[in-house]
């Protein structure tokens, strides 16, 4: 567990993030960490939470609040108590700001002993743990007594830090830095200082000695005062050319070569305008500390990455930045893995790099071994930098490597060199896009502020469309820059509506276009790897399983994953979470032109059919397993689509059904827009449930659409009535009422038509639910018995989920919880006589026995109800029902008396609802949280808990919970002395009762269960 205060206040536990309900848990937890083992009195915790407003009834919440933290922590850390206040026992690096007051005193220690290198990496490590203001989240007072003390401690470490840098030669580096700090603190005289230094250093004089004048004038204007001495000294010595300003000489742990061999500078120039890479360039920079214990360590780190993503372009400004750590030299070699042509062999750059040594062409060895041996005798004690840039193989770099702990090498490859990875030790690193920001950021950079001024939203367009790839972006810049009369707006237009490809092509030079880039990639790789690429480019989602390519490809798992581990190596495709393959946009691309010229198009089809009927039948036999009692759709497939997993878990086929998640949703759209409608219309009803149990509202919503569009194509009437039915459910939870009703009544008119009785009842049900839901109770109690009676001329037993099971939610909304009771009983029966106590359907008839048990005052048989029902939630993977278990367990323990208990689950209830956005459910839950706030006399929390709840009902038009919103607060006002309020209240909600058809009586009755 890891307590975060530098930055927005939480916990970080098991690598996820454990959200806190609350601007006053947060604070409660920020002041326990800063003073983290100590105790911390009761008055100072007051005021933390409350400033100078503390209610009087603050010590009892403040106890409350207390409770709450220490079940949030559980055992991993103690909330101890004392007669004075609380401590937080955690131990030490269990926090943020304890890990940064440990880094920065590392630091400081290593500036002691000299070595500025190491001092420099734990400065960058401690200010690395920074991610905002701190604090951030807790109570503005707290923020505004504790924030600047600790944002001071960052500013000093940053100051040292930055002088660390000087001292090792980064002045230019450090310019645009110490610009940016010198703007956002104008009064920092350290920071001016350390810019003028760095201005100083670089050449540049007369910049320093203007930043001077500008500080001067700032500060006599703002201040009437003038600069310190440390500042006015600075600029004499600059004005006098005072030789203590020249950097001292750094003594090295290793011997410097004699001066007699000359010293390569074979960088290629610096990129023009580098935009973005921190976190690459800082997990650059820890190649300069030392090895393990002190000892110093030849380190290899190895770039790789997709074509055009930068590998180069990091590494020669990596090494620009840095050069001045290494006296001895920098080596560069081109080995042209993936270039026209031939690589370079080992012998060939041995001889380039000797060469840079100053070893003459006539005295170069011609066998490679004593090549290799001159090479690393040469490179002895000496500080060097070797860049080896687009690196084919292992076998290539190999020979290149120096054995000195003094060198650092730099390998760049579209090929990871896994190979490498066991002969020596070797950082890898994998380059990815820029993100927007760094995209958008670089075209200003090429382009101009004067041609992108107020073009945001059009660079942003464009930067997506490039994918974020850099190469993509410098064409795309240049395309524009060559050509002034052409907007950004029309080149982002060009790149949609085109080829990408053909467009970022440059005519004059096609060695230099996005194509190129990846045809060199493509052509190094076996025919097997190119079919299997060339097919993955026409994967409808934005990433791909194992089994799912080796189906596409109609491979056996042996060649089809070898043929997968060869596109991952040369990063066409990149491996994500849990081994899913992505490929870039303009990859894909370029895999789709390759197949268009070399894949018969029947071939393609054939291979996209197989795999949608894979998706289909894996997807149907998942939903079987996490929701058994669902009435499972017959598909004809083809023998190779059988070959789908087997879930003996409904665990492992809800994992499934995450990770192909986007997939299912993409193939949904693809096949219904591209010719394949039955398996568009079979795959979204398939996928309907899970759309519910995850409460995925709008991609249900949309996928549903789709298969409309889809089931209208075929003319199939039974199709669209099925899919109408659960596009209706859709828009109910996406808060369409009114939609929702229509589409049932449409779905009705089809069941009549076709004489379809069972549907009909269904239908019958179905709008049923909708009056209901829209607070239209007695006509919802006539819809259900009409299903009810339709069902039983046909023959059909009751259905536990049918017209009975909503017939006896309307019963308990209107109060007649007797017949409630007797509806929810035999709906109970029925459920547990299909034999499967993992249906979920079982849960939620629990959830209302439980309601209405409470409401009989049957509370020790509610809290039964609700305990079975939470454990099927769990056991299912349902966190929706789980949620609604939890909220009920609140109302249970609340009649019990267990007040805090009660609390405890409503508010675990409502971050669940809140982490499935699901609104409905949590306005239900804010309502029996602030009625149980009320019961235990805390009317601040109750009130905020029911003005939410208001203000939600309203939103998603929930007019049940609207009215006993309204009652709540009408309650709460009462026991706060605010009488006018609470006769507004009342009468509103009293109205809303009315118009639902439910009696006053009822109304109170109702109280218990909410």
């Amino acid at each position: 567990m890891e307590f975060r205060v530098l930055g927005p206040v939480g916990i970080w536990r098991d690598e996820r993030f454990v959200s806190i309900v609350g601007q006053k848990q947060r604070t409660l937890l920020a002041v326990l960490v800063l003073n983290a083992n100590r105790v911390v009195s009761h008055d100072r915790l007051l005021v933390a939470l409350w400033g100078s407003a503390v209610p009087a009834s603050g010590r009892r919440l403040l106890h409350n609040h207390l409770w709450s933290l220490r079940r949030l922590l559980g055992d991993i850390a103690a909330l101890a108590s004392s007669p004075t206040g609380y401590a937080l026992q955690i131990p030490a690096g269990s926090s943020d700001l304890d890990v940064f007051d440990t880094k920065v005193e590392q630091a400081r220690t290593a500036l002691s002993a000299g070595d500025a290198v190491q001092a420099a990496e734990r400065f960058r490590e401690a200010l690395s743990l920074w991610r905002g203001p701190a604090l951030a989240g807790t109570h503005p007072e707290f923020q505004l007594t504790e924030g600047p003390g600790l944002e001071e401690r960052r500013i000093v470490t940053l100051t040292e830090r930055i002088d660390v840098d000087l001292a090792l030669g980064g002045n230019s580096e450090l310019i645009a830095e110490l610009r940016r700090f010198v703007a956002e603190n104008p009064l920092h005289e350290k920071f001016r200082g350390q810019l003028m230094l760095a201005l100083y250093r670089a050449g540049r004089a007369a910049e320093a000695l203007k930043e001077y004048r500008l500080a001067h004038r700032y500060f006599r204007n703002e201040l009437g005062l003038e600069p310190g001495e440390d500042l006015a000294g600075l600029h004499q010595a600059i004005l006098s050319a005072d030789p203590s300003l020249d950097p001292e000489p750094r003594h090295l742990e290793t011997s410097a070569a004699p001066r007699s061999l000359p010293i390569p500078r074979q960088l290629p120039s610096d990129i023009a305008r580098f935009t973005g890479r921190k976190d690459d360039l800082r997990q650059l920079d820890l190649m300069l500390s030392t090895g393990e214990g002190g000892i110093p360590a030849m380190v290899i780190t190895s770039i790789a990455g997709t074509a055009g993503i930068g590998k180069t372009a990091l590494a020669t400004h990596w090494g620009h930045r840095v050069a001045g750590l290494f006296p001895d030299g920098q080596l560069y070699v081109n080995l042209r893995g993936y270039s026209p042509g031939q690589p370079v062999a080992a012998a060939q750059a041995l001889h380039r790099l000797l060469r840079g040594l100053g070893v003459a062409a006539e005295e170069i060895p011609q066998e490679a071994d004593e090549r290799e041996t001159l090479y690393r005798s040469l490179l002895a004690n000496r500080r060097v930098l070797i860049v080896l840039d687009n690196a084919a193989s292992p076998d290539q770099v190999r020979p290149l490597l120096p054995g000195s702990p003094s060198c650092k090498v730099v390998i760049t490859s579209r090929d990871s060199l896994r190979g490498l990875w066991v002969t020596h030790d070797v950082r890898g690193m994998t380059l990815g896009v820029l993100s927007a920001d760094e995209a958008r950021d670089l075209l200003v950079a090429i382009l101009g502020t004067e041609r992108t001024r107020g073009e945001a939203e059009a660079l942003s367009q464009l930067a997506r469309l490039c994918g974020h790839l850099p190469l993509a972006l410098r064409l795309a810049a240049a395309h524009l820059a060559g050509q002034p009369s052409l907007s950004i707006d029309d080149m982002a237009a060009r790149l949609r509506d085109e080829n990408p490809l053909v467009v970022l092509d440059m005519g004059e030079d096609p060695h230099t276009g996005v194509r190129a880039a990846f045809e060199l990639s493509y052509r190094a790789l076996p025919e097997i790897a190119r079919r299997v690429f060339r097919l993955m480019g026409f994967h409808p989602g934005p990433d791909i399983g194992v089994d799912a390519v080796l189906v596409l490809a109609g491979l056996p798992s042996s060649e089809g994953r070898a043929a997968i581990d060869r596109l991952v190596a040369a990063h066409l495709i990149q491996r994500g979470d849990g081994g899913r393959l992505a490929m870039h946009d303009l990859v894909r691309v370029y895999a789709r032109d390759r197949s268009d010229q070399h894949d018969p198009a029947t071939d393609r089809r054939n291979a996209l059919s197989r795999l949608f009927e894979w998706y289909l039948h894996t997807a149907d036999e998942a939903m079987n397993s996490i929701d058994p009692g669902r009435l499972t759709m017959l598909h004809d497939v083809s023998p190779e689509a059988r070959v789908g997993k087997k879930f003996t878990q409904s665990d492992d086929a809800s994992e499934w059904l995450e990770a192909e998640y986007q997939s299912l949703v993409a193939v949904i759209g693809h096949c219904s827009s591209y010719g394949w409608p039955v398996h568009a219309w079979k795959m979204a009803r398939t996928l309907s449930r899970f759309f519910y149990f995850q409460d995925r509202i709008e991609d249900w919503v949309l996928s549903h659409e789709q298969a409309l569009t889809a089931a209208r194509t075929l003319g199939d009437r039974r199709a669209e009535a099925e899919v109408l039915g659960s596009l209706a459910y859709a828009n109910v939870f996406a808060g369409n009422h009114e939609k929702y009703l229509n589409l049932q009544w449409r779905v009705l008119e089809l069941c009549q038509a076709a004489g379809n009785r069972k549907g009909e009842a269904k239908a019958l049900c179905d709008v049923g639910y909708g009056l209901l839901r829209i607070g239209r109770l007695p006509q919802a109690i006539e819809a259900c018995l009409r299903s009810l009676e339709v069902e039983k001329a046909t023959g059909a037993r009751p259905s536990a989920t049918g017209g009975l099971y909503r017939l006896a939610i309307a019963y308990k909304q209107v109060g007649r919880l007797e017949e409630a009771l007797g509806c929810l009983r035999e709906c109970l029966l029925h459920v547990r006589e299909e034999g499967d106590r993992r249906n979920e359907n079982e849960g939620y008839i629990l959830i209302h026995l439980g309601e209405v048990q409470n409401g009989l005052s049957h509370a020790e048989d509610a809290l039964r109800s609700h305990l079975e029902a939470l454990g099927i939630g769990r056991q299912a993977g349902n966190s929706r029902l789980e949620a609604d278990a939890l909220n009920n367990l609140g109302r249970g323990y609340r009649r019990l008396g267990r007040h805090l208990e009660a609390v405890e689950h409503h508010e675990k209830a409502l971050v669940r609802a809140r982490e499935l956005r699901n609104r409905e459910l949590e306005c239900e839950v804010l309502i029996a949280l602030g009625r149980t706030f009320l019961v235990m006399g805390n009317h601040g929390d109750a009130l905020d808990n029911h003005q939410a709840a208001l203000k939600l009902s309203v939103d998603i038009k929930y007019v049940y919970f609207e009215g006993h919103a309204h009652k709540g607060l009408a309650e709460v006002l009462d026991g706060l002395g605010r009488e006018e309020e609470a006769r507004v209240h009342r009468k509103e909600a009293l109205t809303l009762f009315a118009r639902m058809g439910i009696p006053q009586v009822a109304v109170i009755e109702r109280s218990a269960v909410l």
